[in-house]
């Protein structure tokens, strides 16, 4: 039930972040699809007319979480890749500390694996990708080869490790190690197929 904490006037941007965060929980608890504005509102304890006030649909709530998550996981992992040595082909010793920084992501990952439609889709993949451009992942691999390297890496990364946290029967560590031989070869096996691999 609605507290009285929750229909006090707020702040306009205390007020949007709440509904952020409200909306944030209802997605992982029920799935992005299945929540609408008035699901929302009741939430909050406020009337939909003032959640449509701050977002005209539960797509621009999704847009401005992941956009927020971003900003602050990319925030988080740029320091860790800073101190990360320079990869070659194959990235070693890349993908195993990503893997256990997104084990730390627990909201995050729970967010992005909160839907299944299309439009969720979509939102999802461009999250990934973003993450995908700052991992220094085989640098010889050029133009949209390298990108769709490194989309297939993030997105393997980002469902596995949202599966090691909702398994507990799973070992991270080891995961994460038979995860960074398996991306490392098959990293390397699809650069060799890249148009131009074999020109100097």
């Amino acid at each position: 039930m609605p507290t009285a904490d929750s229909r006090k006037r707020l702040p306009s941007a205390d007020r949007r972040q709440q509904i952020l965060d409200t909306a944030a929980a209802l997605f992982v608890e029920r799935g992005f699809e299945a929540v609408g504005m008035g699901d929302l509102a009741a939430a909050l304890g406020t009337s939909r007319a003032t959640v449509y006030s701050y977002f005209s649909s539960p797509e621009g709530i999704l847009d401005a979480l992941l956009g927020e998550r971003l900003l602050q996981l990319l925030g988080r992992l740029e320091p860790l890749l800073a101190h990360l040595p320079r990869p070659g082909p194959g990235s070693p010793g890349l993908i195993e500390p990503v893997f256990q920084f997104l084990l730390a992501e627990r909201d995050t990952l729970a967010l992005l694996h909160s839907g299944g439609g299309p439009s969720f889709h979509a939102r999802q993949t461009h999250f990934l990708s973003e993450v995908a451009r700052r991992l220094p992942l085989d640098p010889a691999t050029p133009g949209h080869g390298h990108a769709t390297l490194l989309l297939i890496v993030t997105t393997l990364l980002g469902a596995l490790a949202h599966r090691a946290i909702s398994d507990p029967a799973l070992n991270p560590d080891e995961l994460a190690r038979t995860l960074g031989a398996f991306v490392r070869g098959g990293v390397l096996a699809a650069a060799s197929e890249m148009p131009g691999a074999e020109q100097e």
